[in-house]
Formats: C-alpha cells, structure tokens, sequence
C-alpha cells in the first residue's frame, strides 16, 4: 500500500505540481512587471529575488530526491549520509525562505501612494493582488519542499514520525521567517555570522516585549502555514483519489 500523496508513480505527481509551481512563478514575475509598467515606476525587483530563494528549498528537496534514490537499491556508507545531511541541513536553513513571500504582503502599504480613497484606486488593487499571489506561491513551494522530505522520513521511520518532523518544520521555519524579516538576517548568514545571529535573538529571548511581538507573530506565520501545508495535501490527496477512479 502506498500512503503518499504523489500516488503510486511519484514522480509524475511531483512534475505536475512543479509545472503548477512554476506556472505560478512566471505569473507572478510577470504581474511585477505589469504593474512596473502601469505605475511607470522601478517597483518590487526585490520580489524575483525572494521568489528565487523561495524555490530554493525546492530545489534542494529535489536533490535530496535524488541522492535518496541512488541508494535505495544497496547500503548507504558514510560518506552518502554525509551527503544527505549537508543537503538536508542546507534544506532546513533555506526552507523559511518560502513562506516568507508571505510577509512581503506589507509593501502594497509601504510604496502604493494614495490618491483619494485608495479603495477605489485600481493601483492599489494591483499592488495588493501581486503579493497575495506571491504570498499562496510561497505557501505552495514551502508545502511542496516539506512534503517531499517528509515522505522520505515517513518511509524511514513511520508515518507518525513524519507528521511529527513536518510539525517540528513548521514551528522552526516560522521562528525563522521572524528572524528574517524583523532582524533581517539571511539563510547563508548561519554560516558567516552565526554568533551575531544567537546574539540578537537573545536579546529579544530577554526583552519581555519583543518576546511577546515574537511570539504573537510567530504564532499567526505558524497558523497560516500549517493552513496552506494541510490544504495543500489535501488537495493532492484527492486529485490522486480522482485519477484512480477515473483512471
């Protein structure tokens, strides 16, 4: 019995979501220059990065896709395990990055200039619809990334264990997602500067206000991602559900 929700021919249902993904992707780009153009202004360029970075943890879940598949028909030495454990941590510091386009939703209110009621005002329609796209993009990458990891530890370790991991993920990833957008820290900077890094979260671990600002915050990024990861399986439950009966 196969319990993925890739179904009984995985990949197929990887590039079928990865088309999706990607179909969304260039949508998104395409909207920021749309909107470049309307505003007739040098707006949101930042935003290719984020998404670049966005697909990161995709990519790196894909490798880990593959280094895992080499090794399923003999034993995996030590320096295989080497291998998916640089991966997987380098999958673990980058995986914040896609839930992140999340909080890009705060630009429409930095850069849009009002002209009357901004509710009427298309403008301002445009700027918002281009991030809460960005934002349902970034919670469909990170949903991606952290299913396809979470199937190769269901396999190795039980289904129960999965979830757990996949729990575990969302909370880390969503303190991250904090650490990136209010201390402005990057992935690579766990690397470079880890000390400044354990630095300024301590401080905010010992202010009682910026504590709680962190915790509130947190809290709402950890909701809205376990709502995008668990509708996300859902609905490739039931498309896969929909092939086997149709098929």
């Amino acid at each position: 019995m196969n319990d993925s929700i890739w179904g009984t021919k995985p990949w197929t249902g990887k590039l079928i979501l990865l088309g999706a993904l990607l179909v969304a992707t260039l949508f998104c780009v395409w909207l920021g220059m749309h909107l470049r153009v309307y505003t007739g202004r040098e707006l949101y360029r930042f935003l290719n990065w984020d998404i670049f970075l966005a697909w990161v943890p995709v990519v790196l879940a894909l490798i880990l896709d593959g280094i895992l598949s080499l090794y399923t028909q003999r034993r995996m030495r030590w320096h295989g395990k080497l291998l998916v454990g640089f991966v997987g941590l380098c999958w673990l510091l980058f995986y914040p990055n896609a839930a992140y386009l999340v909080t890009d939703l705060i630009h429409p209110f930095v850069h849009y200039r009002p002209n009357g009621r901004f509710v009427k005002d298309l403008e301002f329609w445009y700027h918002l619809y281009l991030f809460f796209s960005a934002g349902l993009l970034g919670l469909g990458l990170g949903a991606y990334a952290l299913s396809s990891v979470q199937q190769h530890i269901a396999e190795a370790y039980g289904q129960v264990r999965g979830w757990i991991f996949a729990a575990m993920i969302l909370v880390l990833s969503s303190i991250g997602i904090y650490i990136g957008r209010f201390i402005r820290w990057n992935s690579w900077d766990v690397f470079t500067d880890p000390h400044k890094i354990l630095n300024d979260v301590m401080m905010i671990i010992t202010d009682p206000s910026e504590l709680h600002f962190m915790v509130v915050f947190t809290g709402m990024i950890l909701m809205i991602s376990v709502l995008g990861y668990i509708l996300m399986r859902g609905g490739m439950y039931m498309i896969r559900r929909t092939s086997q009966r149709w098929g």
